[in-house]
């Protein structure tokens, strides 16, 4: 039995493990034998509900699986326990993915409770056939959840069978007609006959979105995938049933007059384009079935050992079935720079005009859509008539959007230009920017400074505020829209303060008000490309910038020099006398990783166009992967990158700069140098 310790030593007893410490866990708020758990990992508050049907019929909370019970409850602490981390204090955001993680591997079993007999006799069922199962299962989807779950086909498969009276059916199809058309050569998952009773059983058991007064959908009527899957499947599962990018074809109906993008988007990361599990993040899972054997060591009985011996023949499964790694596209750079300028050039014209005339209009304090105070002239001649674009089709939304007649479009533009501004010149990562405030902008002796709080950088629950030189021209950007912010919240409308909050849309709402939501940076970026029509792929797809390919701009602006101003641009809005300064602001500001794909993107276009500097470089990727110079050159450049990098990683060769006195002061080139290995000199 452990010796009582004194107060201030108490914090030890959670290292101390037996039952009563593994049910501890300082983000729950509940009791441990509660049946609903509150919890709370930093701002954000969650539920876990235990309240799940076995397949005996009776919930997990029954008396009768009360052994049962506790051990996922306390297998649940266990993730977060010093057992597990150590003396290493988890951050809320982790703490918070880790548990997610758990539950959906435990949502696994309690799913098909009656495959696994898991009401008569918990896991002690579970073979290592059944393991080995589930890490197939992982391994057959890009996003996991969509293997755990099967979100589509249980939707799918409970939509088949439902029935809907001839009497509700009309009485349905009266009130939304619009939902009963079928468009001919539309795409459903289920017969015509059973598309349109689903649709009025959807309807009938409140399972649309609101329409187009439900704000950000493409459909007139959505289904609420959610509240959908909560009545397929949610008395059997543990977790929060949200699923991103699941497609019901024939059951979204109508699209409506919202549109995200007007072309198909290059992806920003090989994620897209790869249908492959990343190895990560089945890493994750598998790290939470290898956590079962510690469990065992202290009494919570899940899968046994022999089964969990499973996990040693897994990594040759990981191997054939998952991607290595993510890897982010970096944006052609001469597109990259076309947009810096088209954002300052956007902002410097119409920034000023369009917030003055918006919170003129707030004064007013009439409906916004009836645009009531004449347009200022500077914006009559871009093309402002009205504030919402009433377009019914894409080609049509679109055209609004570029001849600029639409108020709230051409204040999204502003915003994605501002933030193109802000992070090409700062390259702070999208969360960083979506939590400024006015007070994140700092003077001092005539000088402005960006004050952030650092994403990945934190003690426990504490991350670090830093202050950065902020541009003239970004700061003047952000003071406008500090501007924009406090007058709304002055005249006394909703707002968060937030730099980057997006101003409503009053979309057919009910009531005219003014107000800000959510920063949207994704649909902001997306206007401000459609706006000015970036640049597109072989494929026809549109490069729709993101904050992380901003930060990798960020750095190319250093490496690039000549024919796309380069380092230039970057020590003007900088004010660095020496490029070497710049080279140093450049490195603390963009993580190492980031900075050796931009490094070996710019050997890459060098290397294609066969470039004297890249010469030794290019027969060391030749030697190192045993292709010829011919192959080299018509690989396709992703490639080529990769290549690169990976000799970079592991110190074959290296890409830096060397800084000399020049005739003008202190110049610089940028060497392509190969690296004998330790075992070659």
């Amino acid at each position: 039995m452990h010796r009582p310790l004194p107060e201030e030593l108490r914090f030890i007893n959670l290292f101390r493990l037996d039952q009563n410490t593994l049910e501890h866990a300082s983000w729950r708020t509940s009791e441990f034998k509660s049946d609903v758990w509150e919890c709370v990992f930093g701002t954000t508050r969650t539920s876990i509900d235990f309240r799940k049907t076995l397949d005996d019929g009776r919930l997990l909370t029954d008396s009768k699986h009360q052994p049962l019970l506790d051990d996922i409850k306390r297998f649940l602490c266990l993730q977060t326990h010093p057992a597990l981390t150590g003396s290493v204090v988890l951050a809320p955001l982790t703490a918070r993915s880790r548990i997610a993680v758990a539950l959906h591997v435990l949502d696994y079993f309690v799913l098909r409770s009656g495959q696994f007999g898991l009401a008569a006799n918990g896991f002690r069922l579970v073979t290592a056939n059944d393991v080995m199962v589930l890490i197939d299962a992982l391994t057959s989807h890009r996003t996991l959840k969509h293997a755990i779950y099967e979100p589509k086909h249980r939707i799918l498969q409970h939509l088949a069978g439902v029935c809907v009276s001839e009497r509700d059916f009309a009485v349905v199809r009266a009130a939304n007609p619009g939902l009963f058309e079928l468009a001919d050569g539309e795409e459903s998952d289920l017969p015509p006959d059973q598309t349109l009773i689903a649709r009025a059983w959807l309807k009938l058991n409140d399972c649309y979105l609101p329409g187009k007064t439900g704000g950000a959908t493409e459909y007139r009527y959505r289904v609420a995938r959610k509240r959908l899957l909560a009545k397929v499947i949610g008395e059997y599962v543990l977790t929060d049933l949200k699923f991103d990018g699941l497609t019901l074809p024939g059951l979204d109906v109508a699209p409506s007059r919202w549109f995200a993008q007007e072309l198909p988007a290059v992806p920003v990361s090989d994620l897209d384009d790869d249908e492959r599990a990343a190895v990560d993040y089945v890493g994750q899972y598998l790290a939470v079935l290898r956590n079962m054997h510690v469990a065992r060591q202290h009494g919570i009985c899940l899968i046994s050992e022999q089964s969990l011996a499973a996990l040693d023949g897994a990594e040759i499964l990981l191997k054939e079935r998952t991607k290595e790694r993510q890897r982010f596209t970096t944006l052609p750079f001469s597109l990259a720079n076309d947009l810096l300028s088209k954002s300052i050039g956007f902002f410097l014209e119409y920034g000023e005009p369009l917030v003055d005339f918006y919170l003129t209009l707030a004064r007013k304090g009439d409906d916004i859509r009836e645009m009531t105070c004449p347009v200022p002239p500077k914006l009559a001649a871009l093309g402002i008539v009205t504030w919402r674009s009433d377009a019914g089709t894409p080609g049509e939304f679109f055209r609004h959007l570029r001849r600029g007649e639409c108020l709230f479009n051409m204040l999204e533009v502003l915003i994605g230009a501002v933030a193109i501004m802000v992070n090409t010149l700062m390259a702070r990562r999208a969360s960083e920017l979506e939590e400024m405030k006015a007070d994140s902008i700092v003077e001092e002796h005539g000088a402005y400074f960006l004050a952030f709080y650092l994403r990945k950088a934190n003690v426990g629950e504490h991350r670090q505020r830093v202050l950065r030189p902020l541009p003239g021209i970004a700061a003047e950007a952000l003071l406008l829209l500090a501007k924009l912010s406090r007058t709304l919240q002055t005249l006394g409308y909703p707002t968060q303060g937030r730099l980057f909050e997006v101003p409503y849309s009053a979309w057919n709402g009910a009531q005219p008000f003014f107000g800000t939501c959510q920063p949207d940076l994704r649909r902001c970026f997306n206007r401000f490309c459609d706006f000015h029509q970036a640049g597109q792929d072989e494929q026809g797809r549109r490069y729709y910038v993101r904050a992380h390919q901003l930060r990798r701009n960020f750095a190319m602006l250093f490496f690039w020099k000549g024919s796309f101003g380069g380092i230039e641009v970057l020590r003007y809005f900088l004010g660095h006398s020496k490029p070497s300064m710049t080279y140093r602001y450049v490195t603390e500001a963009v993580s190492g990783k980031v900075l050796r794909r931009v490094k070996a993107t710019v050997a890459k276009d060098l290397i294609k166009v066969d470039h004297p500097a890249t010469q030794d470089l290019a027969q060391l990727v030749c030697d190192r992967y045993g292709i010829s110079l011919n192959e080299l050159y018509i690989l396709p450049e992703r490639d080529v990158v990769d290549y690169v990098e990976d000799l970079i990683v592991s110190g074959e060769a290296a890409v830096e700069p060397e800084f000399f006195d020049g005739p003008n002061g202190e110049e610089y080139r940028v060497l392509y140098r190969v690296i004998k290995r330790r075992e070659e000199a």
